[in-house]
């Protein structure tokens, strides 16, 4: 964990590449992140001068810890469903028609998504990508 001082340095840093900035969007990116910096600095000394002042869990951590548990484990499961997701579309040529075919319902039924629009989507998404996976192969195999 960073301390108040080391925040400030960095801001610092940030300050001095303000000047040094080639773009608006560069100068704007050097702008934030020298702004986000002193903020993290200053709320850092802000829990310091109020220490007892703050609130906190009690034992048993209380509805913020269950939250954050609930919280994590829906971050676990949609990292999981994203790979699972991905990793179909990668080896989606390999996959037996019927199989994509009832993937393809599966997918375009969930939540309400058998509306027209989400179908479509996904339906142009698998034509888009279809030969992806064969393209990175061949990308690496001429490396």
């Amino acid at each position: 964990m960073f301390t108040a001082e080391q925040y400030r340095s960095k801001a610092h840093e940030y300050e001095a590449l303000l000047k040094t900035a080639r773009s608006p969007a560069e100068l704007a990116e050097y702008r934030d992140l020298q702004q986000s910096y002193t903020s993290f600095a200053d709320n850092l000394d802000w829990l310091a001068a109020n220490a007892g002042k703050t609130v906190t869990g009690g034992a048993n951590g209380g509805p913020a810890a269950e939250r954050r548990k609930r919280q994590a484990e829906h971050v676990d499961e949609e990292k999981i469903l994203r790979s699972l997701g991905a990793a179909v579309i990668l080896h989606w040529n390999t996959i037996p028609t019927q199989l994509q075919r009832a993937l393809f319902e599966a997918a375009s039924s969930i939540q309400g998504a058998r509306t027209p629009p989400l179908k479509d989507a996904l339906a142009q998404f698998l034509h888009d990508h279809k030969n992806d996976a064969q393209r990175q192969q061949q990308g690496q195999s001429s490396l």
